[in-house]
């Protein structure tokens, strides 16, 4: 019987590739990240992303390969009560379900039970700005609100590994802040694996940074690292330079996926 590690990383995959008929997804993928730590992936479209999230999260088998989540398959870790949080980049909401009945129903598969599930509802709900949401059914949102919802799923009972794709999608600038204050006020013992292609946000929201480009891992590092290991051309500023914000990770971007 597969016991949880709880020394060790959070996350570990060794050589996953899948494809899909002649077309490859991923191609031998190995990535650690440790408990604890906060890590973007990134990517042009079609990089496969969404796959390795999918496959991390149990949702997809990869053609081969190893995944532990501390040690536990994907099928294990998802039993898990409160270990693993993942948002979809299409989170599947029950049109006939209100958004109260969704987070009921999670909190239950997660062991959240009476006033502590009742307590876990109304703090994700304020967090999220979802308070008055709450009795509207999921197919009368509008898009941003259910991607609210959604996120909300994903971190009822504090999950100790959150793996987010495109979390702000769709979400105005008041939702988006809401987003990232819920992420800062995760505990220092949470990891984060969050994709998105809004690249301030990953600077501001993680440490590390993991780029795949053809289904390939390209490279992975702290952003300093990054810097360093792709110095600027002639004309560009360093990370050092350009300061917090879109410059220095647009700068990164480009200089690994176009310049590796």
């Amino acid at each position: 019987m597969e016991t949880r590690a709880p020394n060790a990383p959070s996350l570990s995959l060794k050589g996953v590739s899948r494809s899909f008929g002649k077309t490859v997804a991923l191609r031998d993928v190995s990535l650690e990240i440790a408990q604890g730590e906060r890590a973007a992936l990134v990517g042009p479209n079609g990089a496969g992303k969404s796959t390795l999230l999918k496959i991390i999260c149990g949702a997809l088998r990869p053609d081969s390969g190893q995944i532990a989540l501390q040690g536990l398959s994907p099928a294990r870790a998802r039993t898990q009560a409160g270990f693993l949080g993942w948002l979809p980049e299409r989170a599947p909401l029950n049109a006939d379900l209100t958004v109260a009945e969704h987070l009921r129903l999670s909190a239950s598969f997660r062991g959240l039970k009476g006033q502590g599930a009742a307590a876990e509802i109304e703090r994700v709900a304020a967090a999220l700005g979802l308070q008055n949401k709450l009795a509207r059914l999921a197919g009368r949102l509008s898009l941003g609100t259910r991607r609210l919802a959604a996120l909300a799923l994903a971190f009822l009972g504090s999950p100790r590994f959150l793996v987010l794709d495109e979390p702000t999608s769709g979400l105005d600038p008041d939702g988006a802040r809401l987003f990232q204050k819920l992420v800062a006020s995760l505990p220092a013992s949470s990891t984060l694996l969050i994709s998105s292609h809004v690249l301030p946000e990953l600077f501001n929201l993680t440490a590390k940074i993991n780029f795949l480009k053809n289904g390939s891992l390209v490279y992975s590092g702290t952003y300093e690292e990054i810097d360093r290991a792709f110095p600027p051309r002639a004309g560009e500023e360093g990370l050092q330079d350009a300061g917090p914000g879109a410059a220095a990770c647009a700068q990164i971007y480009f200089r690994v996926l176009y310049g590796s």
